[in-house]
């Protein structure tokens, strides 16, 4: 057997033999494996571990991925209700669910992220037109609907991806949202003017109430300043009526010490010690200085 020959058949056999040996494929424990023969899927579904197939080129096999993903894109302009433009940021976490379908209509991870950003960017412009700018930012927390939002975003982007795509989308959410560059000074402006129209309106109605405390509290004194006066003008009539009454039994008694008692007060309150008064011998007062009360 010449040289030529024996090269050739060396060659044979080591092809052959990695010929052969293209039937063993080994699978990852972080994907799953699909089968083809001639370019059409099998139905079996190879987990992790040592495999065997028919050598290629009959049959190929394409691996697919088995662990969550993450889609993060940069922030998108959209437009909403009230026609007030935001930028909002969204993430989805997502796998793949189906390989049959992800196989003939997506192929790779790559392929997915542009389709998945064509169905997120969809449904977020969709459902954030339905909604005005009041509901992301409002000193209201009963009027932000960020919850009501998100659901609706997830469950369209879920619907379409699983039904297109053979992809999970596990979920979709808004990262975050903020104000274009041109309309940030504008959006701070009516942010102030309302949390001044706000201001105003709780120092209107304060004031409003302080006037009627007020008031109240005027009426009350009133009130109760005539219940005291009327109460002391009782109290003091009942005690002139004590006192003239006792007064009364006290006349009764002894006429002549009650008048003398009055003579006396009467003497009191219209002479002091500056006094000077001319007497005749026989007046009451005189008798009554010199001789004493009778």
């Amino acid at each position: 057997m010449t040289r030529w020959k024996k090269l050739l058949l060396a060659a044979g056999a080591v092809s052959l033999l990695l010929w052969a040996r293209s039937a063993l494929f080994i699978v990852d424990a972080t994907n799953t494996a699909l089968v083809a023969r001639f370019k059409r899927p099998m139905a079996t579904l190879y987990q992790p571990g040592l495999h065997a197939k028919l050598p290629w080129p009959i049959d190929t096999v394409y691996r697919f991925d088995r662990r969550l993903m993450v889609f993060d894109h940069t922030p998108t302009e959209y437009l909403t209700q009230d026609k007030k433009n935001i930028l909002i940021d969204t993430f989805a976490v997502w796998r793949i669910a189906e390989e049959h379908s992800f196989l003939a209509k997506v192929r790779s991870t790559d392929n997915a992220r542009i389709l998945l950003l064509e169905i997120i960017t969809a449904a977020v412009g969709e459902v954030v037109g339905t909604y005005p700018l009041e509901s992301f930012i409002n000193t209201d927390p009963e009027k932000v609907r960020f919850g009501d939002i998100n659901q609706r975003i997830a469950d369209a982007c879920r619907t379409a991806a699983a039904r297109d795509y053979g992809i999970d989308l596990i979920d979709v959410r808004i990262n975050s949202f903020n104000f274009p560059l041109q309309n940030t000074a504008s959006v701070i402006q009516r942010m102030r003017a309302e949390r001044e129209r706000i201001a105003t309106k709780y120092r209107s109605e304060g004031e409003e109430e302080a006037l009627k405390i007020e008031a109240e509290t005027e009426l009350e004194t009133r009130k109760i300043l005539a219940e005291a006066r009327r109460e002391a003008e009782q109290i003091r009539g009942e005690g002139e009526a004590a006192a003239i009454k006792i007064y009364g039994a006290a006349y009764e008694k002894d006429p002549e010490f009650y008048r003398f008692l009055r003579t006396l007060e009467a003497y009191g309150n219209i002479l002091d010690d500056q006094s000077t008064i001319v007497l005749s011998t026989d007046s009451d007062l005189w008798k009554m200085i010199d001789q004493g009360a009778p």
